[in-house]
């Protein structure tokens, strides 16, 4: 999920208007039609008995197009229990796929299409090597995309994505037949879609409107497998969970201030403290030249899960009970209680072990995978590594207060645990077989394929 800038904000509560295009997506599979995990077929003269036939293995995966249908803010369970109800039933069964922390789409999204880091954890935050705010935000609005977004056929622009937050259930509808069109003229083999106003769905109206982004999602597939007669393979994803559960925005300045450091925009002192907070999401990025004694103010404040912080090479996890450690050697990560076991993970794993291993070992956990997301989050996945983060318990968010005039938030996302950072894969090509990093998504649904850099 992206912010809306403040200046939109602005618009549409003045004019009361979200722009949405007219043309909008409708699709009803004609009678006759049916699909299993076999193939397609086509009842022409509506008999009862199938007329046509197209088994999905007569086709060669390299002689076929492959569409990538990316979502936002979709949970595992979610979908998996769709799948077990038999809904999306001629595709692979959905694997667990577990975001990189914060669980934030810019983020997600990166590291999927394993494209170059984003300056920081936001468009506005603190750069230290700067001594101030680095503000991309306008570069936004502008136009500018990330590079995860030049790798992308379709997506809607920074602007619109805030907009969608006003009229989700129309802007979702023009994404999908804008999305459709892109993929009929994409000159490409592998199509790649991003939805943005899947976010605003789930953020508006909770479990009902991730259920209507499904809904969509299928009937997109069913069309383009019912008019290419089976032709085409289909994957379709997400970037990370959410929490379905309405939040409250909480202030972080308050605490810091009652602990007797100094909330700015610049760090000057040992007292000084930069917050960078954007959405109403579970996660906020601090800057400070005290990390731990921060860490340790935040942790009172009841909405604060967990704090999160680097002491030399290792990564610090605190939470109120107390502080663990996770340290890494190579590709090798260990967690280290200091004085409470923070994270829960008993000897789930003993020593070093590979990320593969702590995915295993972690998938269903509370916090999955967390020593390689936040030995990663603390040191190279975005350019200015803040010196803090935090993961905020569901019920909570912290983000810009401006925002709640225009949404009453039914669920949002951005931290560690299990529900905020398990999303899903599920694909038509077969080659997914378990839990999967995102950075390896691609490599395995199309072992050949390297997005290109189209704008």
């Amino acid at each position: 999920m992206k912010a809306m800038p403040v200046v939109l904000l602005i618009l549409t509560l003045v004019t009361g208007c979200s722009f949405a295009p007219s043309k909008r997506f409708a699709f009803d599979p004609p009678k006759g039609f049916s699909i299993d995990a076999r193939g397609v077929s086509y009842d022409d003269d509506a008999d009862g008995i199938a007329d046509r036939r197209y088994a999905f293995d007569e086709y060669a995966d390299a002689d076929i197009p492959h569409v990538v249908i990316l979502l936002d803010s979709v949970p595992y369970s979610v979908m998996a229990d769709r799948y077990a109800a038999g809904d999306f039933s001629w595709m692979g069964r959905p694997v667990k796929m577990i975001a990189p922390f914060p669980s934030l789409t810019e983020i997600c999204y990166t590291e999927v299409f394993n494209a170059p880091p984003l300056p920081g954890v936001i468009d506005t935050q603190y750069d230290p090597r700067l001594g101030n705010a680095r503000d991309d935000l306008w570069s936004r609005v502008r136009g500018g995309e990330q590079p995860w977004e030049r790798r992308t056929h379709y997506h809607a622009s920074y602007d619109e994505h805030g907009l969608s937050f006003l009229e989700p259930r129309a802007w979702y509808a023009a994404e999908l037949q804008r999305a459709y069109q892109a993929i009929e003229a994409s000159p490409d083999r592998v199509t790649y879609v991003y939805f943005a106003s899947a976010a605003s769905m789930a953020c508006k109206y909770g479990r009902e409107g991730i259920d209507e982004v499904l809904d969509g999602a299928r009937k997109l597939s069913l069309r383009l497998l019912y008019e290419r007669r089976g032709a085409i393979n289909i994957t379709l994803m997400a970037d990370h969970g959410h929490n379905m559960t309405p939040t409250r925005n909480v202030a972080l300045d308050q605490t810091l201030k009652d602990a007797g450091f100094n909330v700015t925009s610049s760090i000057r002192s040992p007292r000084d403290v930069v917050v960078s907070i954007n959405g109403l999401v579970t996660n906020a990025a601090l800057h400070t030249s005290r990390p731990a004694a921060v860490a340790d103010a935040l942790v009172k404040n009841d909405a604060v899960e967990l704090a999160i912080y680097r002491d030399g090479p290792r990564t610090i996890v605190r939470s109120r009970a107390g502080s663990a450690a996770i340290a890494q050697q190579g590709d090798r990560y260990k967690y280290e209680l200091i004085d409470a076991d923070v994270l829960g993970y008993g000897d789930l794993v003993s020593g070093f072990a590979t990320e593969a291993t702590w995915l295993a070992r972690t998938i269903d956990h509370e916090y999955p995978n967390a020593p390689a997301r936040l030995s990663a989050a603390m040191s190279r996945m975005v350019v200015s590594v803040p010196s803090v983060m935090v993961s905020i318990r569901d019920g909570y968010s912290t983000g810009r207060p401006e925002y709640e005039k225009w949404i009453d938030m039914k669920s949002t996302h951005g931290g560690l645990n299990q529900v905020n950072s398990a999303t899903f894969v599920m694909s038509m090509t077969g080659r997914l077989k378990g839990p999967v990093l995102p950075r390896d998504v691609l490599r395995i649904i199309e072992p050949a394929e390297r997005p290109r850099v189209m704008r």
